[in-house]
């Protein structure tokens, strides 16, 4: 056997000893959580005093396994400023709703979002023109692109279950409206 080899056995070993953890559930309030306290969810598009948006996330919640058994969504209430030439000032308040699937990094112990889906884009006042909303669309875009380059939550290398579940090689599924990393198949 070799090191590496050896050093696996040992962890999933002790954490068989230490009450049967083989696997570590993030609930969705636990991810909600991470996601509001640690990404910054705001984005600019356009031009100042020409045609300008800005976007910023105001309220988020992670929905896990329920819309498709494979995927997590995150539901975010925004705002929405938009500036289109002498037309004053509009505030939107949007609903948008991504869905990805979750990835596990093995060697950061981070959860991150792939192939993400903008599922839902409405305005909840439904003043939203066509022009607007070709305005909109980059914004919103880019911040579905910084949720999935940021992680939506991370193994916490100070807890004793957290650290052994992150130094082994573990997989990620989605079972019960929960995301579990297991040790084992």
């Amino acid at each position: 056997m070799t090191t590496k080899s050896m050093s696996r056995f040992i962890l999933a070993f002790i954490a068989l000893m230490l009450g049967g953890c083989v696997s570590y559930s993030v609930t969705e309030q636990e991810m909600t959580n991470y996601l509001q306290d640690s990404v910054m969810l705001e984005q600019e598009v356009g031009v100042q005093n020409v045609m300008y948006a800005q976007v910023a996330v105001d309220d988020l919640a992670v929905q896990i396994g329920r819309a498709d058994a494979e995927r997590v969504s995150v539901l975010a209430n925004t705002n929405a400023q938009v500036q289109v030439f002498n037309v004053p000032n509009m505030r939107l308040d949007l609903d948008i709703e991504f869905s990805a699937i979750p990835e596990y990094d093995k060697e950061s112990g981070e959860i991150y979002l792939k192939s993400l889906r903008l599922e839902r884009f409405e305005e909840k006042d439904k003043q939203l023109s066509p022009e607007v909303a070709k305005l909109l669309k980059p914004a919103v875009s880019m911040i579905g692109f910084a949720l999935s380059q940021s992680p939506v939550y991370k193994l916490d290398s100070n807890k004793v279950q957290e650290s052994l579940i992150k130094s082994s090689e573990p997989n990620l599924v989605i079972k019960d409206n929960k995301l579990v990393i297991e040790l084992f198949d």
